[in-house]
Parts: C-alpha cells; sequence; structure tokens
C-alpha cells in the first residue's frame, strides 16, 4: 500500500481513544500500522509490505485508515462485515467524511457511527506528540452486523 509518510496519511490515534474503544471490543488487529504504531497484539504493518485492502480482515479489528484512502478502507470494512469475515471494525474517521461517496454507500443507515465532541489531537508520527490543529472533528464508525439503526422520522 502506498501512502503518504509525511503527510496526514500516518497521523496516530492517540491511546486514550483506542483504549476506550479497546476496552469494550478487545481488539485482536490493527489493520492499518507499522511495526512501530501498532496498537493490537497483531497488525497489518505496511512497512513490512502488508495491503490491508488486499486481505482478509478477521475478528475484532480497530483502524484509523490513511487519509487518503478512507474511501477504501471504508468501502472494505463494509465489505469484510458482509463477507462475515470479521466480527466487528471500529474505524476512526474525519467527520467531514460525511458528505463523501463512501460513507453514504457503505455506513449510512447500515452502520452506527458517533461524531466526538470537540477535537482530537492526533499524534504526529515524527515528532511523536499531539498535534492540535483538527480541522473536521472525529467520529467513530462501528461496522457490525444486526446493529439496530434508528430510522428517522
Amino acid at each position: 500500500m502506498k501512502m503518504n509518510i509525511k503527510g496526514n496519511d500516518c497521523f496516530q490515534t492517540p491511546k486514550y481513544l483506542f483504549n476506550q474503544q479497546n476496552e469494550i471490543f478487545n481488539f485482536e488487529k490493527d489493520i492499518c500500522c507499522t511495526t512501530e504504531n501498532c496498537l493490537c497484539d497483531d497488525g497489518f504493518y505496511f512497512d513490512k509490505g502488508f495491503d490491508a485492502l488486499n486481505e482478509n480482515w478477521q475478528g475484532r479489528c480497530f483502524c484509523n485508515p490513511p487519509f487518503s484512502k478512507k474511501a477504501e478502507f471504508i468501502k472494505k470494512a463494509s465489505e469484510e462485515i458482509e463477507k462475515e469475515n470479521c466480527h466487528v471494525v471500529v474505524m476512526i474517521l474525519p467527520s467531514n467524511c460525511t458528505d463523501c461517496k463512501a460513507f453514504h454507500d457503505y455506513i449510512y443507515k447500515k452502520h452506527h457511527f458517533e461524531i466526538l465532541k470537540g477535537r482530537v489531537s492526533f499524534i504526529d508520527p515524527e515528532t511523536k506528540k499531539p498535534k492540535s490543529g483538527n480541522n473536521s472533528g472525529t467520529m467513530i464508525v462501528y461496522f457490525k452486523k444486526n446493529i439496530k439503526i434508528m430510522k428517522e422520522k
């Protein structure tokens, strides 16, 4: 998987945000990580040549996709859940992707999502420190079969 190592593609999820979700889901695999920043016991390490978009996802998966490939990862997560390859995928996304085609095709009225209050400062891969300036906000999407979605009135 070709990623923009210097740009938004490699910003890391803050531990507190991952830990909140991990306490609930007990993740088995970090779908998009490096050997240095993997948040689970196992992962698809793109620095070792793994392309998560061409792998089968299994178990309980966590994913903070590269910014430049968020639509592809949204589609892949939905497909993996539909094929019942994995139980759940929890994905961290910029909240401004609610206006993208992938959001409407694969998330809206199909999977649960929440938009977080405030701005998350993701971890800069070079400095290893939180970087302020997240201008789009953050949402968490829960890709899982059989979650009841509230219908609009």
